[in-house]
């Protein structure tokens, strides 16, 4: 049984960069896409028990708490702590709630480059102005990673932004896709001023 044990924990480490990516990105576009989002309580962390989340465990509910109270005291944290996924769940809840006209419509956001076709891209602005909330989320990881990473992948923005997770600004125009993901494998962009 130790041999078992050992060989799924290699595994895991093997696996975990890029499974983290791909929850925190289906999680983004879950909250952020046109629809009403729907979120299991006590999912809101990293959660490794190979059971449905909808089998009635007990949450512990001060521990969630104080956990998002330290995200919003300006704790940080990366992608694969804990905190990541409640930072990401939090934050995209509270924007669809305190800025409702961010997500008016919806239109895709063309990315250019090398990597091009591990974005996942949109704009959740009016279709005639744009303007919204915008969602970047990686695809496909681990081949991204193989292929050498974002590289000269970029976006163009129409406006100045600021990612909702980290708190970075961006100017309009070009900016690499690298630049935005340096920290989470996921943004929410939503428009300055």
């Amino acid at each position: 049984m130790p041999e078992l044990t050992a060989a799924l924990e290699e595994f895991v480490a093997l696996v975990d960069p890029y499974g983290t990516s791909n929850s925190l990105s289906a999680k983004m576009v879950q909250l952020t896409m046109p629809g009403v989002p729907d979120v299991y309580q006590g999912t809101e962390f990293w959660d490794r028990s190979l059971t449905d989340p909808d089998n009635r465990r007990a949450v512990d509910f001060e521990r969630r708490k104080a956990a998002l109270a330290a995200i919003d005291a300006g704790v940080q944290t990366e992608a694969r702590d804990e905190l990541a996924k409640l930072l990401v769940t939090s934050r995209a809840l509270r924007l669809r709630r305190d800025r409702p006209e961010l997500f008016g419509g919806y239109s895709a956001v063309d990315a250019q480059g090398h990597a091009a076709e591990h974005l996942i891209a949109f704009d959740r602005g009016a279709l005639a102005t744009g303007g919204g909330a915008i969602t970047l989320a990686t695809r496909l990881p681990r081949k991204l990673e193989r292929n050498g990473g974002w590289q000269d992948t970029f976006i163009r923005l129409g406006s100045a932004v600021r990612d909702e997770l980290t708190g970075n600004s961006y100017p309009p125009g070009e900016v690499h896709v690298a630049r935005l993901l340096q920290r989470y494998p996921v943004a929410l962009l939503v428009p300055i001023g």
